[in-house]
């Protein structure tokens, strides 16, 4: 285990007592959360959202099935449908961000998804995304394989996570204060590097790709002083931004 995660996890923010994934959390999370709609590529977009922009374009999203896990407030599912998604899904453990997002789709799903099936048949989607929702998970390996059921062969999976070994998060422990993935949200349970990612993936033999994006350098605010990464810093990013193709 890498020495970031493991003096994370010795640290006891892992503890069962102080962090969870249930409906309760989320409903409130979501109840006060502004909507954003993300129809179109702005100024205003950070990196990583620039790039998941480019990326689900290239793939291509017109006429495409497509799957959003954890969709939020519904931002993305917001593109997909303004860019021409034949069909949209959505799964999520709270009603709040259900209701949001009901609107948009064809079809939405309240799910646990560490313990229940989707509720769509195999090879069913072209493009699944699913943003910032393995860090809320004890165990992700029934949120995995349910992804990897529901996707066509030559579908898309794209991701991000919080990185705990990104460079800010080096800095703010060698300054003794805690990553901001760990101590900006309780419902974060578990913490990835890109190598844990890779591990991760290992048993349903596939390889995440990451996709470069941006770290900043100033520990007391993430979002200013920003740097754009590249193949050989990526692992440096405040978050990590993948994707995986199915065969």
């Amino acid at each position: 285990m890498n020495n970031i995660s493991f003096l994370v996890n010795y640290l006891g923010y892992m503890n069962t007592t102080s962090r969870t994934y249930n409906e309760q959390a989320f409903d409130k999370i979501f109840r006060e959360k502004e909507h954003i709609n993300y129809s179109k590529v702005t100024g205003k977009m950070g990196w990583r959202d620039k790039k998941v922009v480019k990326h689900l374009l290239e793939h291509g999203v017109k006429d495409k099935y497509c799957l959003d896990v954890g969709p939020g407030t519904g931002r993305w599912l917001q593109f997909l449908k303004d860019n021409g998604a034949a069909y949209l899904g959505a799964i999520d453990i709270s009603r709040e961000s259900l209701n949001r997002c009901s609107h948009l789709c064809n079809k939405v799903q309240k799910a646990n998804v560490e313990t229940d099936r989707f509720d769509f048949k195999d090879n069913f989607f072209d493009v699944v995304v699913s943003f910032m929702i393995l860090e809320h998970l004890r165990d992700p390996g029934n949120y995995i394989s349910e992804i990897i059921r529901v996707v066509k062969k030559g579908g898309l999976i794209l991701m991000t996570i919080p990185n705990i070994a990104s460079f800010l998060s080096r800095i703010r422990l060698l300054l003794g204060i805690l990553p901001a993935a760990v101590s900006s949200d309780n419902t974060h349970v578990r913490f990835y590097t890109k190598r844990e990612l890779i591990t991760l993936f290992k048993p349903f033999d596939l390889i995440p790709e990451m996709i470069p994006t941006s770290f900043s350098i100033n520990p007391f605010n993430s979002k200013r002083l920003k740097i754009p990464s590249n193949k050989l810093t990526c692992s440096l990013d405040d978050h990590l931004l993948f994707r995986i193709y199915i065969n």
